[in-house]
């Protein structure tokens, strides 16, 4: 049901259509450049992938009422409606094998869905009701995705993150948002176990240090 919610609040205010395009958009471009005999792997496949969600998924929905797009901890957030939605890549088999605990910016939606009594709503004697349409209880929204290397097509997973430290699935709900899973689908910028997620890659920063003065000789 909160799930429901989530989809419809964000489809009502013209999220959900073109975001699905831009995702099969990106992917199909990313395999069209796709050039393993020039070096290209699935780590490059990734991050071009990864960049072009983040920079083009702000500057389409820049003009759009109600949408606040910008790029935080160098992914794209989408805040709509009160929900926060955020992508990620899928790592693995299956949507269950995501991990939020990578960082603390993928960790924090899980953790505040999660935080019994968020913002003391739960609580009937708060008046739930009131502040429903203001702020959701379960505001965070993800969405995990990955596509073909060879074909480009895309597949990707809507749902509302958990905090699952301590066992359990990663969601509360889930659901398959676009696309169809085949054993092909490469989860973007994964080219195997225990590589990091193209998403928590820190953008680098140079040290940048004045050039010591020239001394003298004597």
């Amino acid at each position: 049901m909160a799930l429901h919610d989530a989809l419809a609040a964000l489809d009502k205010h013209g999220v959900l259509t073109p975001l699905a395009d831009l995702i099969r958009e990106v992917y199909r471009r990313a395999a069209d450049r796709h050039e393993p005999g020039l070096g290209d792997d699935a780590m490059s496949f990734g991050t071009m992938v990864w960049r072009n969600l983040t920079n083009l998924g702000r500057d389409r929905f820049a003009d759009l009422p109600g949408v606040d797009a910008r790029i935080e901890d160098n992914s794209l957030e989408i805040a709509c409606a009160g929900y926060v939605l955020r992508l990620y890549s899928l790592q693995g088999s299956s949507v269950e094998s995501i991990r939020w605990e990578g960082s603390d910016a993928r960790l924090g939606g899980a953790v505040a869905n999660s935080r019994a009594g968020q913002l003391a709503f739960d609580d009937d004697g708060q008046f739930p009701h009131i502040f429903r349409d203001v702020v959701p209880r379960l505001r965070h929204v993800r969405v995990a995705h990955a596509g073909d290397l060879d074909t480009g097509d895309a597949v990707a997973y809507i749902g509302l993150p958990r905090d699952n430290r301590d066992g359990g699935s990663p969601w509360f709900e889930v659901t398959l948002w676009l696309g169809q899973p085949a054993t092909r689908t490469q989860p973007a910028g994964s080219a195997g176990a225990g590589l990091p997620h193209h998403d928590q890659l820190p953008i680098p920063e140079l040290d940048v240090r004045p050039a010591a003065a020239a001394t003298t000789a004597t």
